[in-house]
């Protein structure tokens, strides 16, 4: 498959199989997405993986520690991530120059786009997710991350149960000018 067709057909993918993605291969995706322009090599990413029953014990130590009126919304948000066999937590840690952060951001969201083409070569289908939890520090206690790292993303990955169509972008050529 072309790098173009990778690109076009990758698609954010909400349900899978039930079948258990190898440890090996997501270490394998990841190991390649690393290659990834970054300002004085200051490799700013580090890596938690959430698959089989770890995925259940996570939910349930952080549900348990919620107030009582956040439990149902935010376990129904846990439950569509964790549909997929494994979730992968990508960590940035922050710095004190905002220039290195930024840097260290797009560094970042460069790799992740790494792993989800690198998936769909593959066969495996991913979704990235934002929500709002990730950012909570006893989300981030609990799963481990250090006090002075944040959650970019956590993504999806699996087999998935059905194909989906990529869905249609607006062509560049709406969308640029030439300086004049």
């Amino acid at each position: 498959m072309t790098l173009t067709n990778l690109i076009k057909t990758r698609v954010s993918q909400k349900t899978y199989l039930d079948q258990e993605v190898q440890r090996s291969l997501i270490e394998e995706l990841l190991d390649t997405s690393l290659y990834v322009p970054n300002h004085k090599m200051r490799e700013p990413w580090r890596f938690i993986i959430i698959d089989g029953k770890q995925k259940e014990v996570l939910k349930t130590r952080y549900l348990e520690q919620l107030p009582k009126d956040h439990v149902e919304d935010i376990e129904k948000q846990i439950d569509k991530i964790f549909k997929a066999p494994t979730i992968i937590a990508f960590l940035m840690p922050l710095s004190l120059d905002y220039d290195d952060e930024i840097e260290d951001l797009q560094a970042n969201a460069m790799l992740i786009q790494n792993f989800l083409l690198l998936a769909n070569e593959k066969g495996l289908s991913t979704h990235l997710k934002t929500p709002l939890f990730i950012k909570t520090d006893l989300f981030k206690s609990i799963l481990g991350v250090n006090p002075r790292e944040i959650v970019s993303a956590l993504v999806m990955v699996g087999y998935a149960d059905k194909n989906s169509a990529a869905k249609r972008r607006t062509p560049a050529a709406e969308l640029l000018s030439y300086y004049k």
